[in-house]
């Protein structure tokens, strides 16, 4: 057996549903408001009674109004893009309602009426309130005061002193706008005057027309020497590629295609050309004369000796002309560096021209924007000092303080709010109690928290009151009772059919952990079951201290076990016979002094084998576990346990409790059946309403 834990209520609903915790929160709210209802009801007449008192004890109070105009915006005089004192509409009246309540303005107010008015008492409860009527710049002011006389003096002071405080502000904030600008004035001017001089020291250092002068002759200058250097680069490229293929060297230069510089290369190029036109003409005579005369023919060998001869003379020409072409080149290469060169020294120093030109021109421009801020700063403070010599009013009363009137007290809003407290704080009450409250207060709770399984839910019954010992009556074969009747048996077919079990149990002990549980009551219901399904049953009542059972059966107390566990009787001897055929009864007996130290006796054994031989269920009513010891004695010989909890009785700490004792005499508890279960409660097994309705059908039929 596991030995069950206690857990707060608020840890174990979190296991429950979603839909299941909504039942539960609703469930609880409707208990404890019919419960606790009184509280509710208390705490608001207490609430109510209360503020009625102070309401009655309350000093009366008198209210002067008046009414202002205050516009939204004033502009005086433009400081640049700015303004020199400026109201804007954003969060503007806004602004104005806390500037007239605020606490510096009641101050002075109350000053000016001590100094004008020192023979008025002063209220120092007074208050203040300002409201601006909708889309208008009208101001709605009321002074409230337990004095009628002191009220409308207050209340145009009030306006006087938020009335001088903006012009106050509006001088402030002129002023510092001049003095600023003042300050800027003189920082501009300083400025200006350090400018003009560098600029002058610049123009004694430097010949600003040479300078400029000078920068474009460089520039025409650079133009020419990067012409040329793009020229010669291109002569150079085609002497190389020629020098690389020396057969395109007469294609590509013709005498008259270069300058003065390449004319011996040109020339060359000719004299090359006509040796080669030379030659050609002699050979082709050479092979018009093979046509009919002989290689050793003396003309023959004339012409060959002037081919060779002329071929010769054109290899001279070719080599003299390479050399000429590459001392050219040589040339051109020397050219070239020296064109680098210029240009670069050409460059410097028209970026030196430029860079004095741009400094020049720098001050030149700085000094123009300063003199332009300098001219408008001037107009600003001549603006300025204009409209401050114009009286700009941008605040009208409209209406004086009105004479003092008594402001009537709201008994009944009074009494209203105090009730709403009252309310609020027997809701808190409530909470606390809620928070408080360990009692099982639904089945739901029940499965949540224990691992042991509810065997059985008995509704709520109403107690017979005509009855000798107003108990709630036993079930009956045709009880009208439908709903409790259905639930003891649904508890007798859980114990007979049990999955778990092999066997069927012959014992089972009925307990709770505390009095008024209800668990005699379910032993003999339970009892009465077994009768009805044909099974021989007897019920004990083991109950040595309370026992209940001869009432519920309307018989006598004695004799009973404790006179068989005294020894005086065998148990058989003590059985009665009961209105229930085949349901039979032993009672307690007296109540011992000693009741503990006799269940331990091995009488108990024998009589629960004994029982359990000659009958087909035996049924033990014992103690309470938490109140006394004999339960204890018992649980662990029987085949089994049953719990009861009642609900909105039965401790969740007293539950867990009961539940370590019985797991430390290792009993078997087969599971729980909750008592007392109401219809509107989460986890409730029975609708009662179609109990009502499938039995009513079923007598029609």
């Amino acid at each position: 057996m596991n030995e069950m834990p206690e857990s707060p209520i608020g840890e174990e609903t979190s296991k429950l549903t979603t839909g299941i915790r909504w039942a539960v929160v609703i469930y609880r709210v409707k208990y404890l408001v019919s419960r606790y209802w009184w509280i509710v009801a208390a705490t608001m007449i207490i609430g109510a009674a209360i503020q009625g008192y102070r309401a009655s004890k309350t000093v009366p109070k008198y209210v002067s109004s008046s009414q202002m105009m205050v516009s939204g915006q004033l502009n005086l005089g433009q400081v640049g893009q700015g303004a020199g004192y400026s109201e804007e509409l954003l969060n503007f009246f806004g602004t104005q309602v806390a500037l007239m309540k605020a606490p510096d303005t009641l101050k002075q107010a109350v000053a000016r009426v001590i100094a004008i008015h020192p023979e008025v008492a002063i209220d120092p409860s007074a208050s203040v309130d300002a409201l601006q009527e909708p889309k208008t710049d009208l101001f709605q002011l009321q002074v409230t005061s337990t004095n009628p006389e002191y009220a409308p003096l207050l209340l145009d002071a009030v306006m006087d002193s938020y009335i001088s405080s903006k012009k106050v502000r509006k001088e402030q904030t002129t002023g510092g706008a001049v003095s600023a600008i003042t300050a800027e004035i003189a920082q501009l001017d300083t400025e200006i005057r350090n400018d003009e001089q560098h600029l002058l020291d610049f123009q004694k250092e430097n010949n600003v027309v040479f300078i400029e002068q000078q920068s474009n002759s460089a520039a025409t200058y650079l133009v020419g020497l990067s012409n040329e250097l793009a020229r010669l680069s291109k002569e150079n490229d085609l002497l190389t590629l020629e020098s690389g293929n020396p057969a395109v060297a007469g294609s590509n230069t013709s005498p008259d295609s270069g300058t003065s510089n390449n004319a011996p290369l040109a020339s060359d190029n000719a004299s090359i050309q006509a040796q080669q036109e030379t030659i050609a003409k002699l050979k082709i005579l050479r092979d018009d004369y093979s046509l009919y005369l002989k290689d050793m023919h003396p003309k023959m060998r004339a012409l060959s000796d002037s081919i060779d001869k002329e071929e010769k003379f054109l290899e001279l020409l070719k080599t003299k002309s390479l050399q000429e072409r590459e001392a050219h080149r040589q040339d051109l290469k020397l050219q070239i560096e020296n064109l680098h060169k210029q240009i670069s020294d050409w460059n410097q120093k028209s970026l030196d021209l430029n860079q004095r030109l741009v400094n020049y021109q720098v001050l030149k421009d700085k000094i123009t924007r300063e003199q332009t801020m300098y001219g408008q700063l001037a107009s600003s403070v001549q603006n300025v000092n204009l409209n401050t010599s114009i009286d700009q009013e941008n605040v009208v009363i409209m209406n004086h303080a009105s004479p003092a009137s008594l402001n009537p007290m709201d008994y009944e809003r009074q009494i209203i709010n105090g009730a709403l407290f009252g309310l609020f704080a027997g809701a808190g009450i409530l909470y606390l109690i809620n928070r408080l409250d360990d009692k099982v207060s639904y089945p739901a709770l029940v499965e949540a928290m224990y691992e042991f399984p509810v065997i059985g839910q008995i509704p709520f019954a109403q107690i017979d009151k005509k009855s000798k010992h107003k108990r709630v009556p036993l079930i009956t074969e045709n009880d009208k009772r439908h709903v409790l009747s259905e639930s003891y048996r649904n508890i007798r077919s859980c114990v007979m059919f049990r999955s778990n079990v092999q066997t069927q149990p012959k014992s089972l002990l009925i307990t709770g952990a505390s009095p008024a549980e209800g668990k005699s009551t379910l032993t003999a219901n339970l009892g009465i079951t077994f009768a009805f399904a044909g099974m021989r049953t007897l019920i004990i009542d083991a109950d040595l201290r309370r026992g209940l059972l001869h009432d519920l059966f309307d018989t006598s107390i004695s004799p009973g076990l404790v006179d068989y566990l005294r020894q005086k009787v065998s148990w058989r001897e003590l059985v009665r016979h009961t209105k229930y055929s085949g349901l039979d009864l032993i009672t307690c007996g007296k109540s011992p002094h000693h009741a503990g130290e006799l269940l331990i006796s091995s009488l108990v054994n024998s009589l629960i084998q004994e029982s359990s031989s000659e009958y087909d269920m035996v049924l033990w009513d014992s103690a309470p576990l938490l109140v006394a010891d004999d339960t204890s004695n018992i649980c662990s010989r029987v085949d089994g346990v049953i719990i009861v909890i009642r609900i909105n009785h039965s401790s969740i700490h007293s539950i867990g409790a009961a539940l370590n004792i019985l797991a430390q005499r290792s009993a078997k508890v087969f599971g729980i059946v909750l008592n007392g279960v109401k219809e509107d409660q989460p986890g409730n097994y029975y609708d009662r309403y179609r109990y009502k309705q499938y039995y009513a059908s079923a007598s029609r039929g």
